[in-house]
């Protein structure tokens, strides 16, 4: 189990490093970058090795958590309310710049955002509910699986006339433009997660040599033959984000694999610095998550889609990793040192 945690922290470092390019080729890169093959090629890295891994992930350690429901669904509200405080952090140089006039843009679609954040809250509120009914049936968690995917397809274009049920149903199924991480399809991949969860002990059928060499030789042929859908849909941000049963199943092919080569990566060179490193930037994904959207997303207001210099990216992607990863350590240095005088304090006290 502990090296299979590692290979967790592992994927979640290398997830953080792909969003971190992602968002800032969404937001920044001009339409010249973005919509170019290399574009689409980034847009891809940060699409299935990103968000379905986070999710995956997640729903795993649901499936492994021993707290109770309600201790459940009250870390689910606070990861909601994190999510929304989030949105108006990001985007607090575009509110600004509307109250005082320089854009006339509506700001609820920004404010109400629905992202990773606003997602990981309502499923694990969603599964904390069905728990206790997952652990029992391998059949109803595959049900809910597809039904997931499925009612993505069919609720994509449907929007309620009603602008509060418009807003409410972003976070439920793809409606509208704001709606980036509906529970529709997205929650399909912590199910897969908890299933991950269910079968880890038949993981080991791939431990022979052979075995491996076969697994592999399939995945690349699999990889040949299809990443040049994967790459299209990916790169079509509203497809990504609301996509249907066909691309799910694409992305749970790729996340075997890609996390069969991970998984042998972290046992070759465990004690590599730069593993090290991105191990810690996946222990501490959330942290880093809320910094580095602070920042770009401010930014952003200023530069929205006007770098067409490869190199400004570049330049851009190594200053929000280093600043994100740097404010990180900060805080969680301070957070250790509170903890550390609150307890000695404590303990004097007492």
């Amino acid at each position: 189990m502990a090296t299979r945690t590692q290979t967790f922290d592992l994927l979640k470092g290398i997830a953080v490093v792909l969003m971190i390019q992602v968002h800032i080729v969404e937001l920044i890169a001009s339409p010249h970058i973005s919509g170019s093959l290399v574009g689409s090629v980034l847009l891809f890295l940060g699409g299935p090795p990103v968000a379905p891994i986070f999710a995956l992930i997640l729903g795993y350690f649901l499936a492994a958590s021993k707290r109770s429901t309600w201790q459940l669904i009250a870390r689910g509200l606070k990861v909601f309310c994190l999510g929304m405080v989030l949105n108006l952090a990001l985007n607090l140089n575009l509110i600004i710049s509307v109250y005082k006039g320089i854009f006339q843009i509506d700001l609820l679609p920004y404010i109400f955002g629905v992202d990773i954040l606003q997602f990981a809250s309502i499923a694990i509120i969603v599964i904390a509910l069905l728990k206790k009914y997952l652990e029992r049936s391998l059949v109803l968690l595959i049900i809910f699986i597809f039904t997931s995917v499925i009612l993505s397809d069919l609720l994509r274009n449907t929007a309620p006339e009603n602008i509060i049920l418009k807003y409410f149903s972003g976070f439920i199924y793809g409606s509208c433009s704001w709606s980036y991480f509906p529970v529709f399809p997205w929650l399909a991949y912590p199910l897969m997660g908890f299933i991950l969860y269910r079968i880890k002990q038949d993981l080991n059928l791939l431990n022979t040599l052979n075995a491996k060499v076969v697994f592999s030789f399939l995945f690349v042929v699999f990889l040949v033959i299809t990443i040049s859908y994967s790459v299209s849909i990916s790169s079509e941000l509203q497809v990504y984000y609301h996509h249907g049963l066909v691309f799910f199943s694409w992305v749970i092919i790729f996340l075997s694999g890609y996390g069969f080569f991970i998984n042998e990566l972290e046992k070759l060179v465990s004690d590599n610095f730069l593993l090290k490193y991105l191990k810690w930037l996946g222990k501490n994904v959330t942290l880093i998550y809320v910094i580095q959207w602070v920042i770009i997303g401010n930014v952003a207001t200023e530069l929205y889609k006007t770098i067409s210099s490869p190199l400004y990216l570049i330049m851009a992607f190594v200053i929000v990793l280093i600043v994100a990863s740097a404010i990180s350590y900060i805080a969680l240095l301070l957070k250790d040192k509170f903890l550390n005088n609150y307890s000695k304090n404590k303990i004097t006290a007492s």
